[in-house]
C-alpha cells in the first residue's frame, strides 16, 4: 500500500510540474495558428470584420465582447477549455488587425473584444467601434511571466515604437508614458485622452503581474506615422 501511495504521489508531482509546460504549449500553438490566419486574411475581410458589430442575434456587442467581469486568468483549465472551443472559421471573423512591438518580441493578432477566447490568442479591443489611427485605440492582453501574449509589456520604455495594421495601412505609435492604475480606472479608455494629447493615441493594457492585486499597467503612445501596408514592414 505504501508503495502504491508513493507512486501516486510521484505521478501527481510530475503532472503538477508538467501543467505549466502544457499550458504554455497550448497557448503558443493557438497563437501560431492565429498568426498564420492573419497572414492569409485579406484586407477586405478585415474591413468586413471591423464593420460587422454584431456576432450574436438579440445580444448587444457590449454584453458579448466587452464584459470585463467574465475574463478569467490564464490557467490550465481555462486554456484547455478555450482550446476546445477554438474554431478557425469563428476566429477568422473576429480578426481585425495585427500588433507588432519589435523591441518586446510582441507579434499578435488584434481581435474585436476582450473575451476569454480572444485574450488567449492575441490582443483584444477594449471598446466597441474603435478605429485604427483615430482617437484612443485601446487594446488589452494577458500578462504571462514567460513573455507570451502581453507578458513583456511591463518592460516597455518611453520611445518604443508600436505598429498596428489593418493590412491596408500601418499606424506607428511612439510610447510617451506608462501608468499603473486601479482596475476601475475606465477613464483610461476615454476618447478625451486623445483630444487632450492633441494626437491620436494607443493605450495598451495588461495586468500588473497579477489580476488579483487590483492594478493594471498601461503603456500610452501617440501616433507619429502612417503608411501603406507591406508585409516586409512588419517582419519581427
Amino acid at each position: 500500500m505504501k508503495k502504491i501511495i508513493s507512486t501516486i504521489l510521484i505521478i501527481t508531482g510530475i503532472l503538477l510540474l508538467l501543467l505549466p509546460i502544457i499550458n504554455d504549449w497550448l497557448i503558443k500553438s493557438k497563437i501560431s495558428t492565429t498568426k498564420e490566419m492573419v497572414n492569409e486574411i485579406s484586407p477586405e475581410e478585415i474591413q468586413e470584420n471591423t464593420l460587422d458589430q454584431n456576432f450574436e442575434e438579440n445580444v448587444s456587442e457590449d454584453e458579448t465582447l466587452f464584459d470585463y467581469s467574465s475574463i478569467e486568468d490564464v490557467q490550465i483549465t481555462t486554456t484547455i477549455s478555450e482550446a476546445g472551443r477554438f474554431k478557425k472559421e469563428e476566429v477568422n471573423k473576429n480578426i481585425i488587425g495585427q500588433i507588432i512591438i519589435k523591441d518586446l518580441n510582441i507579434n499578435l493578432p488584434i481581435l474585436k473584444g476582450v473575451t476569454n477566447s480572444n485574450l488567449m490568442i492575441g490582443a483584444g479591443t477594449m471598446k466597441p467601434n474603435l478605429v485604427m489611427g483615430e482617437g484612443n485605440y485601446s487594446l488589452a492582453g494577458h500578462y504571462m511571466k514567460n513573455g507570451l501574449l502581453f507578458g513583456n509589456l511591463l518592460q516597455i520604455q518611453t520611445g518604443t515604437r508600436v505598429k498596428i495594421t489593418n493590412k491596408k495601412v500601418v499606424y506607428e505609435y511612439e510610447i510617451y508614458d506608462t501608468q499603473i492604475v486601479n482596475d476601475t480606472a475606465f477613464y483610461m479608455l476615454g476618447q478625451d485622452r486623445a483630444i487632450n494629447r492633441g494626437k491620436s493615441i494607443i493605450s495598451l493594457m495588461t495586468c500588473y503581474y497579477t489580476s488579483k492585486n487590483g492594478k493594471r499597467f498601461f503603456a500610452l503612445g501617440e501616433l507619429v506615422e502612417e503608411y501603406p501596408y507591406e508585409p516586409s514592414i512588419l517582419v519581427n
